[in-house]
């Protein structure tokens, strides 16, 4: 889904300082610049864990007994706890980047609301443990102490809560009522590296922008939605210096708008899967999107589940870091959604969500009504399209 340590509303400080200018990213023949990530140098040097790679061997080998990893035999498990089966219950280097049948499901979803250009040549996805977990993970693998992440000047308190103990510096960027402000980016942008171009030739030592967070539709905590040319002219942006954008976005299917405007409220006027947003992931030609999925505000937070889509070679990493840091994801979490998935089927999820939109969108309306009787000549508002 962003910042001066200790202000518990998001406002994102203003930094400026000059850097050395850098050259231009080359272009590709189809005339976008092709666009890998640059990885963290702690990111270079995390390696999978050796007991991982012997159980991987164990389990590769029919007939081996394993007197390595401490994996306990499922026989010693609680009766209740076999009955959900032991690949499930008991360490699995699957786990940890979700099960077969989760993680084709995350591809399918992504393949059906986003459609990246390209396909899965050079992404893939993998599951964490919500979106927390992945913007933290991102920062850890995608800079380094002392790089700036980029977000709102009012934005999510997490993403500073994630990036600034870790070293990292958060910069706000002026918005208005449809979010950040494209020039006022490149401005910022401009302002750490001294001009135009990308950031690859940027002092090391004194910092360097690297991500740009966004939560593109309801963002928290202003309720602003990005309009698809406002997205453009912010991925253009990002193409211009080379960042790399971490695109969080929780509220993706909280349409408070119904299909017919002034329509009533109810769950049969909402949209529920129809009329899906357009996602920065959408229009990745280059491969600089790194999205974040929740089912968090869509489902139920205990679930504990979300999943990454990125290059490969960023999920590559992920997955070793996954390991190192939480060893594996919830079998038993990963197993329980997976089976509301398939009890709900599509026309299942698509009644849930305009139950969703509407609850929402009536609580939305509540509340501007109190505004308009309360707060008229107080303060001025703005009724969002998306949100909670």
């Amino acid at each position: 889904a962003f910042l001066a340590p200790g202000n518990p509303f998001g406002s994102t400080p203003t930094l400026s300082a000059p850097r050395q200018r850098s050259a231009a990213m080359p272009d590709s023949e189809d005339g976008a610049h092709r666009f890998e990530p640059p990885l963290s140098t702690m990111a270079a040097s995390v390696v999978r864990n050796p007991i991982r790679k012997v159980m991987l061997k164990m389990k590769a080998t029919p007939g081996c007994i394993s007197l390595a990893g401490g994996r306990p035999p499922a026989c010693v498990f609680p009766a209740r706890a076999r009955e959900v089966g032991e690949d499930l219950m008991n360490y699995g280097p699957q786990l940890a980047v979700g099960t077969d049948g989760l993680r084709e499901w995350a591809r399918e979803f992504v393949d059906k609301f986003h459609a990246p250009p390209g396909g899965w040549k050079g992404r893939d996805v993998l599951l964490t443990s919500g979106n927390t977990d992945g913007m933290t993970k991102a920062v850890m693998l995608l800079s380094d102490p002392g790089d700036y992440v980029i977000a709102d000047e009012v934005t999510y308190p997490g993403i500073t809560a994630s990036a600034v103990p870790l070293g990292r510096r958060v910069l706000g960027v002026r918005m208005d009522a449809d979010g950040m402000v494209p020039d006022a980016l490149a401005a910022a942008v401009e302002g750490i590296c001294g001009g135009g171009g990308s950031t690859a030739g940027t002092d090391v030592s004194a910092g360097r922008p690297r991500l740009l967070y966004l939560t593109p539709h309801g963002q928290n905590p202003t309720g602003a939605t990005l309009p698809n040319a406002r997205k453009e002219a912010l991925y253009a942006v990002a193409r211009r210096f080379g960042l790399t954008i971490l695109e969080d976005d929780p509220y993706y299917f909280l349409n408070l708008t119904p299909r017919e405007p002034g329509a009533p409220l109810e769950p049969g006027d909402m949209r529920g899967i129809g009329d899906a947003p357009k996602s920065f992931l959408s229009m990745d030609t280059d491969g600089r999107v790194v999205r974040l999925d929740s089912v968090s505000k869509v489902f139920a937070p205990g679930y504990r589940i979300g999943w990454v889509t990125a290059g490969k070679a960023v999920i590559d990493k992920w997955a070793v870091l996954g390991e190192v840091l939480t060893w594996s994801l919830s079998g038993v979490q990963q197993s329980a959604f997976l089976a509301l998935l398939q009890d709900l089927g599509t026309d299942g999820f698509d009644e849930h969500l305009k139950q969703l939109q509407s609850d929402y969108a009536r609580r939305c309306a509540f509340l501007v009504k109190a505004c308009d009787r309360h707060l008229q000549g107080l303060c001025t508002w703005r009724v969002p399209d998306f949100g909670m």
